[in-house]
């Protein structure tokens, strides 16, 4: 297949290209209940390949099938990325759309007093993933009252392994309207109790970011009812569970979105949330939600904050029948590193500062001493400009959302990352470039690569040996290279198009895969809990997902 020029420009995309570049849409109508029976068109695609005007709370268990295939044996294979590309801004509608507690959206997106988002009824992971590996409240409940219940009642217990349980004062607080926030990395456990350990930064994958007003960004994730149903009835909730899981040979599977079921499939949700400071920040153009935070004190310890957060990064993982490797669609406010100073002079990024251009990018920040941490902003930097595709629908549907006077105008969508064949088998570490990287996951992913700034900011490598981007055995470390200057990947034909063998020294272009670095995580298959150590499965062994394996606890 021809590789278009715009691909080209995009990098690493070309190769995604040249693996096929498929996609697909789904449905959605203005579906008053959770379990609503879906329409006979997908009301979100009528404007296709156009965003549709026409808002609706309906989320699709997956794309619409039928125009994917139909789009695909004509070769439209861009429409068919555009297609997913509506179906993430579908999912983000529906997910925010204001609900009431007995899981009836309201009539507009703007009735925001009508209730909260529709994923606060969702519960947190560190709810079902609890710091003393006890059996969630909502292992105890049917599955419709875990649709439409909020479970909290675990805010008597840290949200976070180390930290301390919040005041009994800020419990009160309703759970849904106010967010309860401790972790400082999108990945792991990072928080301030144990910020100042770098054992626990590398752990975590990565450390804390902090914004232009010198705080700190907070992370959560949400987990739907299907999911939890899954962690519920496989015990796959602490370590216990998931040790006796693994000696009976069982591999995580999680539940399958459809098309024809509205709300099907397994759902995780990230976000990033910064501090709002009033006189510097413009309040209007966020989403905003009170919050309860553990923060690092200037002594380094643990101190409670009331504040007001607002949401720079979502990313949605969705697992459906297209796509097994599941859907990764991240979005991010519009100003987290670039605003238009003409139209809004006051205005400044929230991760960049202008007047730096010597600004190191996307550096760790560093702890004293005393693993205190001095409040020095990340300078932001995305690795992969967003496509001109996505910037396109992004104007579509910022339109739409501007004159419906809605707060989400200030949102975009950085791209949205699916397996183009999800019957391939992930491609051998050693076998070669390209394909050791670009189909490290199985699934032949498109993009390849997927990152947002505010959850992968250190992720953004840029050049560096292939090595670190293939799946090396358990405990295997990157090979010395045995060139002073190692072959440099520059083109699709390199080495008269043949794969270069092993490749594992080649100088390439990554970032990261939301599909690559998911397809890592395992579960626990050993524990002693003497010694706080033990064994975790391989890869593809846990769904895509790494709260298994990062936010378990062993229940004594």
């Amino acid at each position: 297949m021809k590789i278009s020029g715009t691909e080209r420009k995009i990098g690493w995309r070309a190769l995604a290209a040249t693996l096929v570049c498929l996609a697909g849409g789904g449905a959605l109508f203005a579906a008053k209940a959770i379990d609503a029976a879906p329409p006979a068109k997908p009301a979100y695609l009528a404007a296709f390949p156009n965003f549709a005007p026409k808002l609706t709370p309906q989320m699709p268990g997956d794309v619409d099938i039928a125009l994917k295939k139909q789009l695909e044996k004509v070769q439209k294979f861009s429409e068919v990325q555009r297609e997913f590309d509506l179906y993430s801004w579908q999912m983000f509608l529906a997910l925010n759309w204001p609900t009431n507690s007995q899981g009836v959206a309201a009539p507009k997106l703007t009735d925001t007093k009508f209730g909260q988002p529709h994923w606060t009824l969702w519960h947190n992971s560190s709810s079902i993933f609890q710091t003393d590996g006890a059996r969630p409240a909502a292992c105890g409940q049917t599955p419709k009252a875990r649709t439409l219940t909020l479970v909290r009642s675990d805010l008597a217990k840290p949200v976070s392994k180390g930290l301390l349980p919040f005041s009994a004062q800020a419990v009160k607080a309703d759970p849904r309207a106010t967010r309860f926030l401790g972790v400082l990395s999108a990945v792991g456990e990072l928080n301030a109790a144990n910020l100042g350990d770098l054992s626990d930064i590398n752990q975590a994958f990565s450390g804390p970011m902090i914004d232009q007003n010198g705080e700190f960004v907070y992370y959560e994730i949400m987990i739907d009812p299907n999911e939890v149903g899954y962690l519920c009835d496989n015990s796959l909730y602490n370590i216990n569970g998931q040790v006796a899981f693994s000696k009976a040979g069982k591999t995580v599977a999680m539940p399958l979105g459809t098309p024809g079921k509205d709300w099907s499939g397994s759902f995780e949700l990230k976000f990033a949330w910064r501090i709002l400071k009033a006189g510097k920040d413009d309040f209007s153009r966020f989403y905003t939600s009170p919050a309860v935070i553990i923060d690092q004190g200037p002594d380094g310890k643990q101190l409670e904050r009331k504040v007001t957060v607002g949401l720079v990064g979502m990313h949605i993982g969705h697992k459906s029948t297209t796509s097994p490797q599941w859907i990764w669609s991240t979005f991010e406010q519009v100003d987290n590193l670039d605003v238009d100073t003409v139209a809004h002079p006051k205005l400044q990024p929230s991760f960049f500062d202008p007047n730096c251009p010597i600004c190191a990018v996307d550096q760790l920040p560093q702890a004293d001493k005393s693993g205190v941490y001095p409040r020095i902003p990340t300078q932001a930097w995305r690795g992969i400009p967003i496509p001109g595709d996505k910037v396109a629908l992004n104007r579509q549907a910022q339109a739409a959302l501007k004159a419906q006077g809605s707060v989400w105008q200030y949102y975009q969508l950085i791209d949205t990352q699916w397996p183009t064949d999800p019957t391939a088998p992930p491609s051998p570490w050693n076998g070669g470039l390209p394909n050791a990287v670009t189909n490290k996951p199985g699934g032949n992913p498109t993009p390849v690569f997927l990152t947002n700034v505010t959850m992968e900011t250190y992720f953004q490598k840029g050049n560096e040996e292939a090595c670190h981007g293939e799946e090396l055995p358990n405990g295997q470390a990157c090979p010395a290279s045995g060139a002073a200057q190692p072959p440099v990947w520059n083109s699709v034909l390199n080495n008269q198009g043949k794969p270069i063998t092993p490749g594992i020294n080649t100088l390439i272009y990554q970032t990261e895969s939301c599909m690559g670095c998911h397809s890592s995580a395992g579960v626990w298959t050993s524990y002693d809990p003497k010694t706080g150590k033990g064994n975790q499965s391989g890869q593809l062994t846990a769904d895509f997902s790494w709260l298994m394996s990062q936010k378990a606890s062993w229940q004594k």
